[in-house]
Formats: structure tokens, C-alpha cells, sequence
């Protein structure tokens, strides 16, 4: 026995200093972690920065309103955002979110115990963090304060930590409220107002049970239950969420009955960062060219509130105004564009497809690009004489064609610049009032010979019209007086310039916003002189071009246009000024026309085509089918341009009171009376003093043609000229090519 305990306590012990170490102490790792741990959560509560709620920035889509604060639009990005006050949302709202994914949600501090350990069990056994057991608050600092994907250790015990410290903070009903407001619900929304507008159409607070409890069931996987692809799994989400809420009290059995017997019915999602359903040549006007220049991305994150200076009723009423002269089965487009003599912009239709966000995507008529105007731009030639004192008095032959023989316009051959009328049609002669009123070319192109082209564009630059394309300025042709030598015009430039007569010689920016506020509703800019949103008067817009008096004269002149003229169409029983313009073909037809207090502009035409796509070269039309006239019509500024104008002016100034331009305080003192412009033959009689004849319409119904249509005596045949083009006798105003080739470009000095 000895022998074997000598054995026994000679025997090795086969356990490691490490193992025995660790059962001697083993007992104290528990405790050590749970120590390390809390000192890590002490560590981590008291220091660790809460970004409040109400600093975090949400990304939200900007909302556009009328002048009259009807929402037109919104502009958003990938995210879109809409905050609410949540107070306004009918219970059942946050009883399916609360039914769907926290049912303790009243009953923690934050952290669900509960929920912990299921995860932690889950998480354990899958080898990593894979499984979430959040509840609502913690949600919400996940998705509004973290905003980390990567799940780690760390960034669990930092969103536990922060849900304590804002249970802390805030009501169990404000915190659902955020989490309302920053929840995503998939196509892109962010929030329950979002969601409720793209998947319903509708505000949240008009959310139905059966819609609400939808949206709360896909929280966790939004885009695997869209309706379209799995109707059965959206019902089942849904179901599972009135269930939910049936065995909470939340709702009474009928209710959760019928809400379970309707099918899930969406509709359909539209990508795309303009959503409107009214004037969306506007809103992408708007976008692309005003608010995305200025605040870039912001736009769409910033949730602005952007209040402009459109008029919903007036936008509607210019929209059926140009449907009302499109037939369905016609390729013709048109625009119109109208704005009050400080630029701000009451309405604006850019083509077909009014509310088509695609369609207007594709070209707006007002905007991009311009048409050839035609005897549109001939005021700025009356506007240059009147500058330098020449009197609307003054005459001119108006026999066609005219033969220019002065150097300034000759061709470059020396021969004589050859321009015909409208139709070829002649008169006697006329002072410049009248052949404004009947818009003859012969008249005008002697007047530009006689004022000469660079005070013409250099007035043009002046009141905003761009030099042609490869060129700094615009080259001082004679073609100008008849609308040509390729200066083109938008529809909203030649707005804004009619704009500036009628405001008396100022020239306005154009104004689409009145002002700009924040989410929170502080204002970030304002734009008019007339708002003080932000506590000062934005500064004024408009330039001075040319005196007060010299725009006077120019209005009323162009009184007469409308009275008696070739515009005639246009009377609305008030004073209006106006200029029509047609161009070779009867391609493109404009009415430009104001009265005191509005500045309405309307194309009207036929884009070229190319491979079925609008092309920006549109000035010449070489397929016939194109160029055919409107309805079977030889297509004016007098006619459906000006009828089109009409009919929108009518209601646009119901409410305005009558005004008169203001009489001129005095008339330029220079009166010309030049003779006939025939070289080297002698008149076989004295021209009279009017027209030869009435001018008459040449479309029904009969008002006032753009030219008379009978022809006085031709000059004699022996008057050399260059031998006429095809396109000589084009419209009102001849064709811009023609023109360039034959009026040379000269400017005086270096």
C-alpha cells in the first residue's frame, strides 16, 4: 500500500498550468465581461452624440405650387421624401406599423429584451450578425441617425445605446412619428406620405385600413411584395398585419373582414424626377433651366416648398385654348407662353401632350431652340427708327417688289436687294403706321436701308435675342427688318420682348418663382420685388433698353395691327398691341400681343423630323407632307395663332380691368417721304396715298389678310434684280436664307 501511494503522489498531473489556471479562475470571466461591457455601455451612453430628430436631414422631394398655393409637381430623386405631421394621420396608421413590427413598442424602453435574445441566438449559431430583432426606435436610429449597412458588434450596441437615450428624450407617439416620417416603404419612398403617393395615388392620411396595413406588411422586404408580381404574397403581408391588429384590439373583426375581401391594387411605378399631373412643360422648364442650375442636387433632397408666379386657371385655359385648334390626326404643333410686364410667368404650354412628363422631357416649343419669326421681329426695326426720331408718319412706297439698290443692302454683286410682299400683293404709298398695320415688306426693307441694320441688332441683342450659332453678335443685315437672317426666336423670347414694351421700354427677367421655403418653412430665397418673404425686397429684374415715350409710340402702332389689321382675330374688346408673323411656306405663324397688364406670345408650325425624333434645325421644312397647311389652311399669324391668343386672353383678363396703353407724351420729329424705290424708271402716275385695295383675309372667316390681295401694277420689266428664288415671296417676312444671301454684312468701325 505504501508502494501505491508513493505512486499516486509521484504520478504526473496530465492538466496544463493553463487549464488548471482557468479552473481556478474560470468563474471570474463571466464577470469580467459583463464588467467590460457595461463599462462599454456606460462609456458609450454618456458620450456618444444623439443627433436629435429635428437635426437629422431627411432627403425629400421638393414640392411646386402655383401663385395661388395649388401643388402643381414635385421634383425628386432616387429618394423620395415627403414630411408630415403625423398627428393629423388616423390611428389605425400607427397601430398596422406597431401590429407589424414591434407589438411591445409601448411597452420598452427602446431595447425589447425579448427581442435581444432572439437575435443573439440567431446570431450565435448562424456565426455572425445576420439577424435584427430591432424595434421601432431602434429602427429609427438605423435609418435616420446611423444610416451604416455594415452590421457589426459595435454598431448594434451604439443603436441600443442611442434608442434608450431617445425613449428618454422624446413621447412613445412622437418617436412613432419619425419613424413614420424616414421608414422605407420601396419604389424609392421614404415615408409614409411617399409611399401613400406612389403606390396609391393619394394623401396618407386618406389611406385606407386594407392600403395602410399593405404598406406596414412590407416594411421588411418591400420590393419582394410588390402587388403586380406577387399579388398573393402582398395579400398575405397584408392579412397577416389585420390580424395583428385584430388580436391587438386595434380594430374590430367587420373591419379587418372587409379589409381582407379587397384585392391589393397599386399603381403602376413611374421612375422619373418630375411627378406631375398639370403643366408639365412647365415643371421641366422649371427644373432644367431655373431651380437644377442653381441648387443642384439640393433640389431634390432639400424638401424646398417652391412657390411660383404660375396661375393654375390660367395654365388649363391655355391649354385648351391650343388644343382646341389641333386635330388629333395633325403633325402641327404649337406653344404659347404668357407672362404679366415684370416677366412673371402665368402660363406655358410647350407643345402636345400637356401633361406628359415623356412628351415634355422631348422638346418644349418655348423654349428650346428657335423658329424663324418672321414680321414678328419687325417692331424692333419700327422700334430703331422711332429711337432715332423718325416719326410713324413717314411714307413709303409700297409697291412689290422693291428694288433696295442702297449699298448697305445690296447684294454683293452690287445689284439691287429684291423683296417682295406677302403673295406678291402691292400697294401705294403708305407711312409706317400703316404698313406695320398691314405688315409690308417692301416698306420695311426700305426703312432699314434708310436707319441702317446695326442700330436693328444691336436693339434685338438688347432686348434679348441670341446671336446666330458661330457668332458673337448679331450681324447687322437688312434681312432683319423682315425677320430673317437667321436670328431665331423662341417663343419666350419673344415674350419677354413684348413684355418689355409693354412695360414701357424695361425689358423684365423673366420670373418663374416668387420664393423659395425650407421644410421647415423659412424662407431660402426670395425672387420678385413684390414678395418680402425673406424680409427684404428681392432686387428688380427688369433693364431699360429704350426710353418710355419711344415704347409708347410703338404700342400704339401696334394697336392698330389688332383694330384693323392683319391680327384681327385678336380683338377682345380692350386695347391690345400685337405684330403677327408668317414665314416662307406658312411654316411657322406667330401672334405677339399684350395688353397692359399680360403678354401672351403663340406659335404655331410644324417641326422637320428626322428618324421620327425633333431635331433642332427646324427653319427649313423639305419633305411636303411637313410643310401642308394646317387643316387644309394656308396657316398666318393672323389666323389660328391669333385665334388660339384670343381665345386664352378672353378668360386670362376677365378679372384685370380695362386699361389703355399710355398715350406718347410726344412724336419723333423726322418725317420721311421717300418716292417710289423702281431704279431707273420713271412712275407712269402718282401713287395714292392708302393701300390699292381693303386688305382682305385669305382664310375664313374674313377678317384682315397679312396682305391685300390684289396686286397694283407691277414695276417695269426692265428693272434688273436677282433672278427670285422659290422662297422670295415667302411669308409676312422672307426667308431667312434668302435674305442672308442677299443683304450683306456690314457694321461700322472696327
Amino acid at each position: 500500500m505504501a508502494a501505491n501511494r508513493t505512486s499516486r503522489r509521484g504520478a504526473k498531473d496530465p492538466r496544463t498550468r493553463g487549464q488548471k489556471m482557468l479552473l481556478r479562475y474560470g468563474w471570474l470571466v463571466p464577470l469580467v465581461t459583463l464588467a467590460v461591457g457595461a463599462g462599454v455601455l456606460a462609456v458609450t451612453y454618456a458620450f456618444a452624440s444623439i443627433p436629435l430628430p429635428s437635426d437629422v436631414k431627411l432627403a425629400s422631394a421638393a414640392e411646386v405650387y402655383d401663385r395661388n398655393g395649388n401643388l402643381i409637381g414635385i421634383y425628386s430623386g432616387e429618394e423620395r421624401r415627403f414630411l408630415i405631421d403625423t398627428n393629423k394621420l388616423p390611428d389605425f396608421i400607427g397601430a398596422a406599423v406597431i401590429a407589424a413590427e414591434d407589438r411591445d413598442f409601448y411597452d420598452h424602453n427602446g431595447i425589447s429584451p425579448r427581442g435581444i435574445v432572439r437575435a443573439a441566438w440567431e446570431n450565435i449559431t448562424g456565426g455572425g450578425i445576420s439577424q435584427g430583432g430591432s424595434t421601432i426606435t431602434q429602427q429609427y436610429i438605423k435609418n435616420a441617425v446611423l444610416r451604416d449597412p455594415e452590421r457589426t458588434i459595435t454598431r448594434k450596441i451604439k443603436e441600443a445605446v442611442l434608442a434608450v437615450k431617445l425613449e428618454r428624450r422624446y413621447s412613445k407617439k412622437e418617436i412613432l412619428g419619425f419613424y413614420l416620417n424616414t421608414i422605407y416603404l420601396g419604389r424609392g419612398a421614404y415615408g409614409i406620405e411617399a409611399a401613400a403617393r406612389v403606390y396609391f395615388d393619394k394623401h396618407a392620411p386618406d389611406l385606407t385600413l386594407g392600403e395602410m396595413a399593405y404598406l406596414a406588411g412590407i416594411i421588411s422586404a418591400p420590393e419582394s411584395y410588390q402587388p403586380k408580381g406577387n399579388q398573393e404574397g402582398a395579400r398575405a403581408q397584408r392579412d397577416r398585419v389585420l390580424e395583428a391588429m385584430l388580436e391587438a384590439g386595434s380594430i374590430g373583426q367587420s373591419q379587418a373582414d372587409k379589409a381582407m375581401r379587397s384585392k391589393v391594387k397599386a399603381i403602376k411605378d413611374v421612375d422619373g424626377e418630375t411627378k406631375t399631373q398639370e403643366a408639365a412643360y412647365f415643371m421641366e422648364w422649371l427644373r432644367k433651366d431655373v431651380l437644377e442650375p442653381e441648387y443642384g442636387s439640393e433640389l431634390y433632397t432639400s424638401g424646398f416648398k417652391v412657390y411660383t408666379t404660375l396661375d393654375l386657371g390660367l395654365q388649363s385655359e391655355a391649354e385648351e385654348a391650343v388644343d382646341n385648334q389641333l386635330s388629333a390626326e395633325d403633325k402641327v404643333q404649337a406653344a404659347l407662353v404668357s407672362m404679366t410686364p415684370r416677366g412673371e410667368i402665368r402660363a406655358l404650354v410647350g407643345g402636345r401632350n400637356f401633361n406628359n412628363v415623356k412628351a415634355a422631357r422631348g422638346f418644349n416649343f418655348v423654349s428650346d431652340n428657335g423658329r424663324q419669326p418672321g414680321s414678328a421681329h419687325k417692331p424692333f426695326t419700327l422700334l430703331s427708327a422711332i429711337e432715332q426720331g423718325i416719326s410713324p408718319s413717314s411714307r413709303f412706297s409700297g409697291a412689290s417688289p422693291a428694288y433696295i439698290e442702297d449699298p448697305i443692302c445690296a447684294n454683293p454683286d452690287g445689284t439691287p436687294w429684291e423683296v417682295d410682299n406677302y403673295g406678291g400683293s402691292s400697294y401705294g404709298t403708305l407711312d409706317l403706321d400703316q404698313a406695320t398695320t398691314n405688315s409690308v415688306n417692301a416698306v420695311y426693307a426700305q426703312l432699314i436701308a434708310e436707319i441702317g441694320p446695326e442700330g436693328v441688332a444691336d436693339l434685338l441683342e438688347d432686348f434679348g435675342f441670341s446671336p446666330p450659332e458661330g457668332e458673337k453678335e448679331i450681324p447687322p443685315r437688312c434681312a432683319l427688318a423682315l425677320g430673317g437672317s437667321d436670328v431665331d426666336s423662341t417663343p419666350l423670347e419673344l415674350a419677354r420682348a413684348y413684355a418689355g414694351f409693354t412695360a414701357r421700354g424695361v425689358l423684365p427677367k423673366v420670373s418663374p418663382v416668387r420664393y423659395i421655403e425650407s421644410s421647415e418653412g423659412d424662407c431660402v430665397k426670395s425672387y420678385l420685388p413684390t414678395d418680402q418673404k425673406c424680409g427684404v425686397r428681392a432686387k428688380q429684374g427688369g433693364t431699360t433698353v429704350v426710353e418710355e415715350n419711344s415704347a409708347d409710340v410703338l404700342n400704339q402702332v401696334l394697336t392698330h395691327v389688332v383694330e384693323g389689321g392683319t391680327a384681327t382675330a385678336a380683338a377682345i374688346g380692350r386695347p391690345v398691341a400685337g405684330k403677327t408673323g408668317t414665314t416662307q411656306n406658312n411654316v411657322d405663324a406667330w401672334f405677339a400681343g399684350s395688353v397692359p397688364q399680360l403678354t401672351t406670345v403663340v406659335w404655331m408650325g410644324y417641326p422637320a423630323e428626322q428618324k421620327g425624333q425633333l431635331v433642332p434645325e427646324m427653319r427649313y421644312c423639305s419633305d411636303p407632307e411637313l410643310c401642308r397647311p394646317v387643316q387644309g389652311i394656308e396657316v398666318t399669324g393672323g389666323s389660328f395663332p391669333a385665334e388660339i391668343w384670343a381665345d386664352f386672353m378672353i378668360d386670362a383678363t376677365a378679372e384685370l380691368e380695362i386699361l389703355s396703353f399710355p398715350t406718347p407724351v410726344s412724336m419723333p420729329s423726322t418725317i420721311i417721304n421717300q418716292a417710289p424705290t423702281v431704279p431707273s424708271a420713271e412712275p407712269t402716275e402718282e401713287p395714292s396715298e392708302e393701300p390699292s385695295e381693303e386688305p382682305a383675309e385669305s382664310v375664313e372667316p374674313p377678317p384682315v389678310s397679312e396682305a391685300p390681295v390684289t396686286p397694283s401694277a407691277p414695276p417695269p420689266s426692265t428693272v434688273p434684280s436677282v433672278a427670285p428664288s422659290p422662297s422670295a415671296a415667302g411669308g409676312e417676312g422672307e426667308n431667312a436664307a434668302s435674305a442672308a444671301r442677299r443683304a450683306p454684312r456690314r457694321r461700322d468701325g472696327p
